[in-house]
């Protein structure tokens, strides 16, 4: 049985799982979306969800043998070059149907699936998801309506913003961001505002039923912005860890990075969730075993690690 990672060869964190199975003995390919339709051939019985996948390589792979799906990144599909625009968005649309169409409906363990992504993608509906399961969130206003931002603003006394769906890092919010000139910018894109949360950053993850998680010490508002954080293991209270296992059930992921925050009296509080976190530099700089935990996802060696 074969462990498809759906991610490119300039994807670390593709090839790292790619070679970390196959150094366990277990089949592995890399399926890049970015190779269909001009080098990756797909053959597909809807009705029977069975067919196969040619390789660029020339391997052909039946997918009743796939045993289960990394979904690293989906990139789209490759751009094709015809002489005519209407010819070739037909053809991109008809290359994106079929191979969507396979991450819907192919009979294998996505770790994690298609309703995952968009859930994803609509990061307003994950965070109410979490929220009515009694998890913690912080006041959050989502839109364009620059006299709620306003208003919302003067009920906190410290705020954050971001995008809606992501894409670029959290900023605490200013007076200067609140003048007309920047508010103006609302008419173009809408923006996500919350309430800032003091305290540590913590991440979790989640791989089937173990919870790992470390606090990430750094004075930046959104900790990717700091170059050397001090990343430590930590241990979450036995609540937290449910919860967050709860949330990741809710958002249907079996494999999740949870952002929270731990404030100065020791609550903490959700604020998103990734269906397919960076963990490389997380398991470097604190020793937690994320390769061996996502390897067990993919490839079990005990009914147990299904779960």
């Amino acid at each position: 049985m074969t462990v498809l990672i759906l991610g490119g060869a300039d994807d670390e964190h593709a090839v790292h799982m790619l070679q970390q199975l196959r150094r366990r003995g277990h089949d592995a390919e890399l399926l890049d979306s970015r190779e269909f339709p001009s080098r990756l051939a797909i053959a597909y019985d809807p009705a029977a969800r069975a067919g196969t996948l040619r390789f660029p390589g020339g391997r052909r792979l039946h997918l009743a043998e796939v045993r289960s799906v990394y979904w690293r990144a989906y990139a789209g599909v490759g751009a094709p070059q015809l002489p005519h625009p209407g010819q070739a968005a037909l053809a991109a649309n008809d290359a994106r149907s079929l191979l969507e169409a396979l991450l819907i409906g192919l009979p294998a363990r996505w770790v994690n699936g298609w309703n995952a992504y968009q859930l994803h993608q609509a990061k307003p509906v994950q965070l109410a998801r979490v929220a009515a399961l009694g998890v913690p969130v912080p006041a959050t206003l989502l839109g364009n309506d620059s006299e709620a931002a306003r208003n919302f603003a003067a009920r906190h006394a410290r705020c954050i913003f971001k995008p809606v769906q992501g894409g670029a890092h959290t900023r605490r919010l200013e007076a200067r961001h609140l003048t007309d000139e920047h508010l103006a910018h609302l008419a173009a894109a809408p923006v996500t505002i919350q309430e800032e949360v003091p305290g540590t950053d913590v991440r979790v993850f989640v791989a089937g039923e173990r919870v790992l998680a470390c606090d990430i010490h750094t004075e930046h508002v959104d900790f990717r912005d700091d170059p050397d954080p001090r990343v430590t293991r930590s241990a979450l209270p036995a609540d937290v860890a449910a919860w967050c296992l709860r949330a990741a059930r809710a958002l249907e992921l079996l494999w999740a990075g949870i952002d929270l925050r731990r404030t100065p009296d020791g609550r903490h509080v959700f604020l998103e969730a990734n269906p397919s976190p960076m963990f490389l530099g997380f398991e470097e700089r604190c020793g937690l075993p994320l390769t061996d935990a996502l390897a067990a996802l993919l490839h079990p060696t005990s009914k147990g690690d299904w779960t």
